[in-house]
């Protein structure tokens, strides 16, 4: 039994940002009425940056009022005034939070930096970590997996051979592990989206995003017969 890995780096072309938002009032009709002016706002700068209109999700997938409103109260007011100034009565208002998010997706990775300044200068803040992806790796996949079954199978002649044996014919070969074996580990995914976390500044004044490489790692597993050398 042996396995072996082997991996291969990629360009992202294409980008997704997630950027959460959200709005206040005293009734939920005017914290839902702030969001969307929010909201509309944001996809006008974004598209007017050459992002299509349809790469620009509503993010939230919840319902309106689970897990998108938050009853909250406001500070501890006086409500009725006594003649010598002070408070019959103490209340505290209402106020109801509308929160919601939105997805861009990105297929020319040098606009990222555009869309954060435009966020920036929406004073949108709350930017989930950016994630790029490949669309196209099967040329990637396939050389990575080449690659491990070629030093799969050298790492079992090397054993047979050191062990004054031959090796024959192949039992299993697969890019998952042989449950009934001695491997409990699983193969590794094919692809992974990237987080970056932050941003440098460019000179010009923009802010200027460096896309990580993107790694496609591929994982083989392989049994083969242990013959007697002749």
């Amino acid at each position: 039994r042996t396995s072996a890995s082997a991996t291969r780096s990629v360009r992202p072309n294409r980008a997704t940002i997630t950027l959460n938002f959200s709005g206040a009032d005293s009734v939920p009709s005017g914290a839902g009425s702030r969001v969307a002016m929010r909201a509309d706002s944001i996809r006008k700068r974004i598209a007017a940056l050459g992002i299509p209109r349809d790469s620009i999700f509503t993010g939230s997938r919840a319902y309106w009022w689970r897990g998108r409103v938050i009853v909250d109260f406001g500070p501890v007011r006086c409500g009725r005034v006594a003649p010598n100034n002070g408070c019959y009565e103490q209340v505290r208002d209402t106020i109801y939070r509308v929160s919601e998010s939105i997805e861009v997706r990105i297929s020319d990775v040098s606009k990222v930096g555009d869309v954060i300044d435009a966020l920036l200068a929406l004073r949108i803040t709350d930017i989930s970590p950016i994630q790029f992806g490949a669309t196209d790796i099967r040329e990637a996949q396939n050389s990575a997996l080449r690659e491990a079954t070629e030093q799969a199978r050298a790492k079992a002649e090397l054993i047979a051979a050191a062990s004054g044996n031959h090796l024959g014919r192949i039992l299993s070969l697969s890019t998952s592990a042989d449950d009934g074996g001695g491997y409990r580990n699983r193969a590794y995914g094919e692809l992974a989206d990237v987080m970056v976390s932050g941003a440098s500044e460019s000179p010009l004044g923009g802010t200027r995003i460096t896309a990580p490489a993107i790694t496609i790692s591929a994982t083989v597993f392989g049994r083969w017969r242990l013959d007697p050398a002749k």
